[in-house]
C-alpha cells in the first residue's frame, strides 16, 4: 500500500506522521500478598481449632504461651 505524501505550505513533500508504539509491553504488576497484621487472639483461635483437630504438643505449647502472653 503506498505511503501518502503531504504537501507542506513551501511546497516541498514530507512523509506523514507514524505513530510510534513500545517495542514491548510492560508486565502487570504482580498481585500482593494479602497484608495482616500480627494480632495474638487471633492466632490464638487458629491454634485453638488446629488442636481441636490434631493433638501437636508444639502447637499446644505455642497455645498456652500465646494465651499467657494474651492476658
Amino acid at each position: 500500500m503506498p505511503e501518502e505524501v503531504v504537501a507542506s505550505e513551501e511546497g516541498t513533500a514530507t512523509p506523514p506522521a507514524v505513530a510510534t508504539q513500545p517495542a514491548f509491553d510492560s508486565p502487570p504488576p504482580a498481585p500482593a500478598a494479602e497484608r495482616r497484621d500480627f494480632d495474638p487472639r487471633a492466632r490464638l483461635h487458629e491454634i485453638a481449632l488446629a488442636l481441636v483437630q490434631t493433638r501437636d504438643r508444639r502447637l499446644l505449647l505455642e497455645y498456652l504461651q500465646l494465651r499467657r502472653a494474651v492476658r
